[in-house]
């Protein structure tokens, strides 16, 4: 019986500590790649993982999967995928990875502004983010710190619905810096819903020596297809060219827009969508404003159905150029 009762407490105990091993399906290890480095793994029975570079941390989700980008500087790089269990049991990973052809490099990992999703001081409005600033009111919400879904442990959450063609429209003023004319607008966003969107609009707009610049992105999914840009003059949408296809439904994607104020204008020059970059080259004019101020915007853009949308933000941030 003292036997039997020895057997049943080590069976209860590994059972406790069962813990699959880290299978890392991206990226391939010893591959050369582009920056940012889509990794996506798995550890059934974890509670947390964790992505090391270098034997640093850069990455950690409370999840027994991991799906994200890392934007690594050119060379070799000794990686580690890490996983926990509730007992405190570890699986690791290790491989390497040479990255190449990367011209922003660690820039992304450190932005001069960041999370700026969990933020206090955001607003938010629907009409006003209408046709004219005159739209139809739609329910709208947002909440800040969600653990999961997030490739931080802290995103945020937006949600819009229930009015055809109705929006939903968020900000936060950042502070000013009249000094900065470069930058790079950077974010992790993920859709649940997103067929039910019209477009997504992602935006950084700046206050500067008596003018507004407006930096207006969006992605145009059910038109043309397109990254869109915001002709403040003409007061409407005009199409990089750069197609922008439906987001798959809950699958994270990595999004950086680079802009300059030059000649009293607003001047966009890339957009990078999960790795792939595209140089464009669209100026605007700005218009006449006072006050100094950086500000970021998110807008959800309800197609014809009115259905709901729930987007997720993470890893918003300003690096200055």
């Amino acid at each position: 019986m003292k036997n039997t009762s020895l057997v049943l407490v080590f069976l209860f105990l590994s059972s406790l500590s069962c813990l699959a091993d880290v299978a890392v399906s991206s990226p391939t290890p010893g591959a050369a790649v582009g920056s940012p480095i889509h990794f996506v793994a798995s550890s059934p029975g974890a509670v947390a993982m964790r992505i090391y570079s270098d034997y640093q941390s850069v990455f950690l989700v409370y999840s027994d999967s991991l799906d994200t980008t890392i934007d690594l500087p050119d060379g070799d790089h000794d990686i580690a995928v890490q996983s926990w269990s509730p007992t405190g049991e570890v699986q690791i990973n290790e491989f390497h990875i040479s990255v190449v052809g990367n011209s922003a490099g660690s820039e992304e990992v450190h932005p001069d502004i960041a999370q700026i999703q969990n933020n206090p001081g955001w607003h938010d409005c629907d009409q006003c983010a209408g046709r004219g600033g005159d739209g139809p009111g739609t329910s709208h919400s947002m909440a800040q710190y969600i653990t999961s879904p997030s490739l931080t442990g802290s995103s945020t959450q937006f949600w819009a619905g229930g009015s055809v063609w109705g929006a939903g429209l968020w900000w936060n003023q950042i502070g000013g810096r009249d000094d900065v004319s470069r930058f790079r607008y950077s974010l992790d966003f993920r859709v649940e819903n997103p067929e039910n969107a019209q477009a997504l609009e992602f935006d950084m707009n700046q206050n500067a020596g008596g003018l507004r610049y407006i930096f207006g992105t969006e992605c145009d999914i059910k038109d043309s297809h397109t990254w869109r840009v915001w002709n403040s003059p003409e007061h409407r949408w005009v199409s990089t060219g750069i197609g922008c296809a439906m987001p798959a439904a809950g699958s994270w994607n990595h999004l950086a827009w680079e802009f300059e104020r030059t000649g009293g204008g607003a001047h966009f020059t890339s957009v990078t969508l999960n790795g792939q970059r595209h140089d464009i080259d669209f100026w605007f004019p700005a218009y006449e404003e006072g006050g100094s101020g950086l500000d970021v915007a998110f807008q959800i853009d309800l197609d014809g159905t009115g259905a709901d949308v729930t987007a997720y933000l993470d890893n918003v941030g300003i690096t200055f150029r």
